[in-house]
């Protein structure tokens, strides 16, 4: 049957002698001969056409370069001769203004020397008879708009108005080389205009200020020919436009960044270029000059547009010749192209005959062949030498049948053989064999037809179906290949009819993956491993494959023979399978990997110890809801300490408790999330009462804890903060301010605290003001000294060093600002161990004056106390200022020795050891137990100023003092009493047996210079 269908596939089509013999002359001769020549005849036209387009070329460069040098070189020229324009203009004015000046100058240096003869001799008239000489130089000179005698504060002596800001601007930088003359800053005058103040000194701490018109300097640059868009300008050292021409923005009096300022102040002359300009920004070719005797300087710029003006015309000229030039060549070459266009028409037209028959017999890959009776010879077309591989064009038919494959070679004999004695048709395939060895597929077709004399001519064609053959082979390659890949795959896959859905191939892992055999399979159809409420799903998915639309991947529920449901990742295809359309299938089972992602889903936005939400998740579902409602941030101090101290599994289990707790309250009111290691954050849905739930809230986390064997109580912090949705705020946004509410509710003390702009001012304050305390300690805080007496003599006894942190304007920021702050940051002990070594130094300077008896007291934080090596830091201040033992003493506050009382009487011991006293300071305001107080290595109390304040009228006051003192005098302490300001209270205090005192009334803290001062008057 296939032999049948391949001889139907083509006939000869009947042809006559003469033809066949012209086709193979054509074919022999003619075709190689033309596809010499067509070459070299297009080359040979096209040659006169590259010619001329490439002389155009050079010729129009070489124009163009020339015109582009000789407009390069006048643009150039123009340039330097603008550039020394402007420097002659600038050098010119600066001249004129430099004798103006200095004939100010001497005419101030005359006034300032008789203004100092008439205040050394007749001082109480000076005023009024300089005011005569005044008047009359002003009207002498109307460039000046005043003259006045100043003090050396700037305040008038003479008629006129004052300048409070001269001690401000007479610094050695406003006056130049060789000149006593100042020059300030333009100041507006009374009448409107601007004015130059010039300050000249005079003896006595007195000042001949000069009020210099702006006018007048003006003038000076205003007669300058600087073109259309030229400007003059005279400025001073601060960049103060003094003088400008032209001004139509009004620039004198305002401050620009003008060029070469650090030149001002000596004699110099600065080309700049093209530079724009500071006040239009129009490019000019500027210069500068600068006076050795004043700060002032003459900018004198020509406008590019100025100096270039004559130079476009010549620009626009050049232009217009070569883009002459390049239409006359555009022109003349279209016409020779368009010529040779033609020439090399009428060659395509030839050799295109040649190429569609050589081209057909190409792609078909088919050669003509004749043979002869006489000749016994087989003639081919050259075409069958790149086809076999063949050197000749003819071969015996002998030779031919001889590489004829043997399997082939006699049923080809007998064909060849019947066609040529004319009765059948040679219609054969069959393999021949190459030179090399090569085997070919190969179809002869061909018929006898009559020639002249009568002889016998079979002509036909060959046709190389080798490539048709190994396609057939590929095709059965792939298919193996594809079933043993289908078959043997560890996926489930399977083929189905999309129109009945029904299987119509399964592969092995299918069978393995759902329980069913193959047989089962192609019984059932597809619907039978899906759940019935995917069944719809099934229907569309197929809808879209048929529409061509691609389908990602999706996860599906399957279910097996035994019932069992399980997640497939389904991929989705449309093929042709044995000649219907059908549905390919790979089914993944992601049962696990989706089980594991949702796992991991759920740890991303849940806290493993306690299941509640984390923050990030928290933020997500509030953002997703865009709705109002309330957060309250609580902080949970000691939560993470039960389980640093008890241990992890106490502490766990004290975590989930009071998650527990909170998480019922967030179950009723919102959402509940856990911030590690102690915080919660509780949203509060807008339908309920938010201060009824934040009473239930801090009723739950301030109720005690019960662990396995103790109760735990812990320290609640609650910031509360309002999302509004239309303030366009993130949930994320509206926790933050929540938090920053609950660090304000630390630092104030309050257990709630509601977030305002207040809080985040006051936050970041501390943050600004914990940068600074850093670089601050080694160089700005100082130490001030407050006197302790002898309260029977008044002599003094001690000294209380307070630390001080002085700001630029004169004020001092309290500590009460930064103390607490530098014991919340862990500064304070690198501050506190600068104040040691400062103490110790000025004790130093105390007995280098005299008063080395005087002991010097310092307060220790207790942060510092009970966190750092502080006998040490005390031993090696006294070491390395060769102070004696008890130059120091250490002042502690009573509450902070009652946190660790056993570490605080060791501590405490070892100064002693050192020679160091310890002071209890604000005794009787703390809440320590005397069991305490009586073992500790006290050496003085400190009597609290609270307690002092109205004691002499005060009954209540007056009997807790009395006792103070005779607890502190039982125990063999000294007694100071603080707060010391009305002479009663010292009398009071004297009589009553009180050692010391201090306060007010016996001296401010001020620093050690002024203190020592004092003590020496006290002397004598």
């Amino acid at each position: 049957m296939q032999d049948r269908l391949r001889r139907q596939e083509w006939r000869p089509p009947a042809v006559e002698v003469g033809d066949v013999e012209e086709s193979f002359a054509h074919e022999a001769s003619r075709l190689p001969r033309e596809d010499r020549l067509m070459p070299a005849l297009r080359h040979a036209l096209a040659r006169p056409l590259r010619a001329i387009t490439w002389g155009g070329v050079v010729l129009g460069v070489l124009l163009a370069v020339g015109l582009a040098a000789m407009l390069a070189n006048d643009y150039q020229r123009r340039l330097e001769a603008a550039q020394r324009q402007s420097r002659a203009l600038a050098v010119g004015s600066e001249r004129l203004l430099a004798l103006e000046l200095r004939n100010l100058e001497r005419a101030m240096g005359g006034i300032a020397a008789d203004a100092a003869e008439l205040f050394r001799t007749v001082p109480a008239q000076a005023p009024a008879l300089l005011d005569a000489a005044i008047a009359g130089v002003l009207r002498r000179h109307a460039e000046l708009h005043s003259i006045v005698v100043l003090d050396t504060y700037g305040r008038a002596l003479t008629a006129g108005k004052g300048d409070l800001q001269l001690p401000l601007w007479t610094d050695p930088q406003r006056r130049g080389q060789g000149s006593a003359l100042y020059i300030g800053p333009p100041q507006r005058a009374n009448d409107g205009g601007w004015v130059v103040p010039l300050a000249l000194p005079m003896e006595g701490d007195r000042w001949l200020l000069a009020r210099l018109r702006c006018g007048e300097l003006q003038r000076i640059v205003g007669g300058l020919d600087v073109g259309p868009s030229g400007l003059a300008s005279i400025s001073d050292a601060d960049g103060y436009m003094l003088a400008r021409v032209p001004d139509p923005h009004g620039t004198v009096g305002r401050r620009y960044t003008l060029p070469a300022r650090k030149l001002l102040g000596r004699q110099a002359v600065v080309e700049l270029g093209s530079i724009p300009g500071a006040v239009d920004h129009i490019p000019r070719i500027s210069t500068i000059s600068t006076l050795e005797r004043s700060p002032l300087a003459v900018q004198v710029g020509l406008a590019n547009e100025d100096v270039l003006k004559p130079w476009w015309p010549y620009l626009q000229a050049a232009i217009a010749i070569v883009l002459a030039y390049v239409g006359v060549l555009v022109v003349l070459l279209y016409a020779v192209r368009r010529s040779t266009c033609r020439q090399q028409s009428m060659a395509e037209e030839l050799r295109t005959g040649h190429a569609e028959l050589r081209l057909a017999h190409q792609v078909g890959r088919v050669c003509t062949w004749y043979v002869d009776e006489d000749a016994a010879l087989l003639r081919w077309s050259p075409l069958a030498r790149e086809i076999f591989g063949v050197q000749t064009d003819a071969l015996p038919v002998a030779d031919f049948f001889a590489r004829v494959h043997h399997d082939d070679s006699a049923r080809m004999q007998q064909a060849f053989d019947q066609a040529f004695a004319g009765t059948a048709v040679l219609d054969e395939e069959f393999r021949l064999v190459l030179p090399g060895g090569a085997v070919r597929w190969v179809a002869a077709r061909g018929q006898r037809v009559a020639v002249a004399d009568r002889q016998r001519r079979m002509i036909g064609a060959l046709t190389d179906l080798s490539e048709r053959y190994q396609a057939r082979e590929q095709m059965r390659q792939v298919e193996r290949r594809f079933r043993l890949l289908f078959d043997r795959n560890p996926a489930p896959f399977w083929v189905f009819d999309p129109d009945t859905l029904r299987f119509i191939e399964v592969n092995e892992a299918a069978v393995q993956q759902y329980g069913y055999s193959r047989d089962e399979f192609l019984a059932m159809s597809i619907l039978d491993i899906r759940p019935r409420e995917g069944w719809d799903e099934v229907k569309g998915a197929i809808a879209q494959v048929r529409s061509g639309e691609l389908q990602d991947a999706a996860v599906r529920l399957h279910q097996r023979k035994d019932g069992t449901v399980f997640e497939v990742r389904v991929h989705l295809s449309q093929l042709d399978f044995d000649g219907q359309p059908a549905c390919l299938v790979l089914a993944e089972d992601v049962s696990e990997r989706l089980a594991y992602e949702r796992d991991l889903a759920y740890h991303a936005r849940h806290n493993p110890a306690t299941g509640l939400l984390n923050v990030r998740a928290l933020s997500e579902q509030l953002d997703e809801q865009s709705g109002a409602y309330t957060i309250a941030y609580v902080q949970l101090r000691g939560l993470q300490l039960v389980a640093d101290t008890l241990g992890r599994e106490i502490g766990d289990a004290v975590l989930q408790s009071m998650a527990s707790r909170l998480g019922g309250l967030g179950a009723r009111f919102g959402l509940l999330a856990f911030q590690p290691a102690e915080d919660f954050v509780l949203a509060i849905a807008p339908e309920h009462n938010t201060q009824r739930v934040l009473d239930d809230l801090l009723q739950i986390v301030s109720a005690p804890m019960r662990g396995q064997d103790s109760l735990h109580q812990f320290e609640p912090r609650i910031g509360v903060a309002v999302h509004d949705a239309d303030a366009g705020h993130s949930a994320e946004q509206a926790i933050g301010m929540a938090a920053q509410a609950a660090h304000a509710a630390r630092a104030e003390g309050n257990v709630v605290a509601w977030f305002d702009a207040a809080v985040t001012t006051r936050l970041a304050d501390r943050l600004r003001l914990a940068g600074r305390i850093h670089a601050a300690i080694d160089n700005e805080f100082q130490l001030y000294f407050q006197p302790i007496r002898h309260a029977s003599d008044g002599s003094p006894a001690s000294l209380e060093a307070l630390l001080r942190w002085p700001q630029a304007d004169g004020s001092f920021i309290p500590p009460s600002e930064f103390i607490q702050l530098c014991e919340d940051t862990g500064l304070i002990l690198a501050l506190g161990r600068w104040v040691i070594r400062a103490a110790a130094q000025a004790q130093r300077r105390l007995v280098e004056a005299g008063w080395g008896e005087l002991s010097i007291a310092v307060n220790v934080s207790a942060v510092q106390f009970f966190n750092s090596d502080l006998v040490a830091e005390f031993a090696r201040a006294q070491q390395d200022f060769g102070l004696a033992r008890g130059a120091l003493h250490v002042e502690l506050t009573e509450s902070s020795l009652m946190r660790k009382p056993a570490q605080a009487m060791q501590t405490m011991q070892r100064l002693h050891e050192q020679g160091i006293s310890v002071s209890l300071d604000d005794f009787g305001t703390g809440y320590s137990s005397m069991s305490y107080l009586q073992h500790l290595p006290l050496d003085i109390l400190k009597i609290d100023r609270s307690f002092v304040a109205d004691v002499e009228t005060n009954p209540r006051n007056a009997s807790i003092c009395r006792a103070l003192l005779s607890l502190g005098h039982s125990m063999g302490l000294t007694i100071i009493a603080e707060g010391v300001e009305t002479p009663g209270q010292l009398d009071w205090l004297a009589a009553h047996g009180c050692d010391q005192v201090q306060g007010y009334l016996l001296g401010r803290p001020a620093p050690l210079e002024k203190i020592i001062a004092q003590l020496d008057e006290v002397v004598a």
